[in-house]
């Protein structure tokens, strides 16, 4: 089976055992089913078992800062400015299929990632805040804010009823689902820029 530098399709020996498959020696086997062709089977509900299990922990690590605000003092004296920001964050993949809360896919996936780790999956998150700042005469600042976030990788484990491209069990090994803690700390950060007053 070919791996490459791609997400892996598995086909488990195991399964083509308890399954009775047996390619013949020698025999042309059938193309592979891409990773989209597998989880839209899914998605579609076109296989009898669709389970998602993760291989590790999930990896805690601080998202990307963006920006969220900023304020100009181009007055001659000192002002204090409150600056309101808000910023909303969602779950991402390393797959071209959308898995979302609203998906089959995105329901399978929080089966399996509330099972093995006790907790609820948090498809986005959004944080409204202010912050009080004292900017000098002919002086600006953007704000930028960066939630914790945690990524899942696993397989999702597919069966079906009758051969997919020969064989009954498939897995897609790989799948990352990143996205915001369940009510994440955010960060923020406060960075001078050119006032052009």
């Amino acid at each position: 089976m070919r791996l490459g530098d791609r997400l892996a399709i598995g086909l488990s020996t195991a399964a083509l055992a308890v399954t009775g498959l047996v390619a013949p020696a020698g025999a042309a086997t059938e193309a592979e089913p891409t990773v989209r062709q597998l989880l839209e089977q899914c998605e579609n509900g076109n296989t009898d078992l669709c389970e998602f299990h993760p291989s590790g922990p999930p990896e805690d690590y601080r998202g990307s800062y963006d920006l969220v605000g900023g304020a100009t003092n181009c007055s001659g004296g000192t002002s204090t400015r409150i600056i309101r920001w808000e910023s909303t964050r969602s779950t991402s993949t390393n797959v071209s299929v959308t898995i979302s809360a609203n998906a089959t896919l995105g329901e399978v996936f929080e089966v399996g990632f509330e099972t093995s780790y006790e907790r609820q999956w948090s498809w986005s998150t959004t944080k409204s805040d202010e912050i009080r700042h004292e900017l000098g005469p002919d002086q600006a600042v953007n704000i930028y804010a960066a939630p914790m976030r945690q990524k899942v990788t696993g397989t999702y484990e597919l069966h079906f009823g009758d051969p997919y491209y020969g064989h009954y069990y498939w897995y897609v090994n790989n799948v990352t689902v990143d996205g915001p803690r369940d009510n994440p700390a955010w960060e923020t950060r406060v960075e001078s820029k050119p006032a052009n007053c």
